[in-house]
């Protein structure tokens, strides 16, 4: 590591002096009691969501994270067809089975759109065993889907809502970007803090 030599000018512009590993009288990552603490806290409240927690794996350790909570061995989950490989590993290593959403196609762009309400509705009706939905919002091509409808209808199914946002970290902090999945209700909505914020490669942050 660096153990807070700045020398290097890139270091002192990236808070080397302040980086303190893990010892005692500091705070640990894994059982936080103290600044790091109060900074999820601080986070929890910017975002609005109950609980926020720093990741330090990328959204990827996220993700697994919160399927291996709602999802046991062999269960079913409805997830949008374009979401990231991390929700195809956590679902085979779980051991559950896939039920695919297929994102509405935009023939102009020539892209995937939005994932709609109405298929979600229809496909928790069709699949009365699943445990988790997990959708993709913003897609790496930007586009947001109407996270607010999707839980409501998910929540109607007394089901959980988890939302890949990595690349959304920014939405609805600013008035100029809106529809951020914390605000529209989902329950666990992982964040890339390093795709749309100024933070460092791999980090991340779970809301719930």
């Amino acid at each position: 590591g660096h153990k807070r030599n700045c020398r290097a000018q890139y270091l002192k512009d990236l808070g080397a002096s302040l980086d303190i590993t893990e010892i005692y009288g500091f705070d640990s990552l894994h059982g936080a009691n103290g600044i790091l603490q109060e900074a999820m806290r601080r986070a929890a409240h910017r975002w609005g969501s109950q609980q926020s927690y720093f990741l330090v794996g990328g959204s990827t350790c996220g993700i697994l994270a919160g399927i291996y909570a709602a999802v046991e061995k062999g269960g079913r989950i409805l997830m949008s067809r374009n979401c990231h490989r991390s929700v195809y590993n956590a679902v085979e290593l779980v051991g559950a089975s896939p039920v695919y959403l297929s994102p509405q196609w935009d023939p102009i762009w020539g892209i995937e759109g939005p994932v709609s309400p109405e298929n979600v509705k229809k496909a928790i009706a069709e699949n009365s065993d699943i445990s988790l939905v997990v959708i993709t919002s913003p897609t790496y091509d930007g586009i947001i889907s109407d996270i607010a409808e999707i839980a409501n209808v998910v929540h109607a199914a007394g089901l959980p809502l988890m939302v890949d946002e990595a690349h959304g970290a920014h939405l609805d902090l600013s008035p100029y970007f809106t529809g951020g999945a914390v605000k529209a209700g989902a329950d666990f909505v992982v964040q890339s803090l390093h795709k749309t914020m100024p933070s460092l490669t791999q980090t991340a942050i779970a809301h719930v």
